[in-house]
């Protein structure tokens, strides 16, 4: 495991996410601590920033509550979306991946 403040954290996060080691709850809490309250953004190449990023969207909208979909399906994640927006974000970080 990496310090929170270590772009390889979100890799490592990613990984465990998707390998079913955590579930959408942490993954999302996690993703947040480290990439929106820790990590320099000065840190991460042009690639990085934007999947980063995108990703970020929808972990942060992520609601493990039928209720909050029901309110508003455009304002929450669910997650399917959660998922898929992962796959889509290892997939286009495989060239940036430092070997760890």
């Amino acid at each position: 495991m990496y310090n929170k403040n270590d772009k390889r954290r979100l890799y490592w996060l990613i990984d465990e996410y998707l390998t079913g080691k955590i579930n959408d709850v942490t993954f999302c809490d996690e993703f947040y601590d480290s990439y929106d309250l820790e990590i320099v953004n000065e840190s991460f190449n042009e690639v990085e920033k934007i999947v980063f990023y995108e990703l970020s969207q929808v972990a942060s909208r992520f609601s493990q509550y039928e209720s909050d979909h029901e309110l508003d399906a455009n304002a929450f994640s669910t997650s399917q979306e959660v998922m898929q927006k992962s796959i889509e974000t290892r997939e286009k970080l495989k060239g940036c991946r430092q070997i760890y």
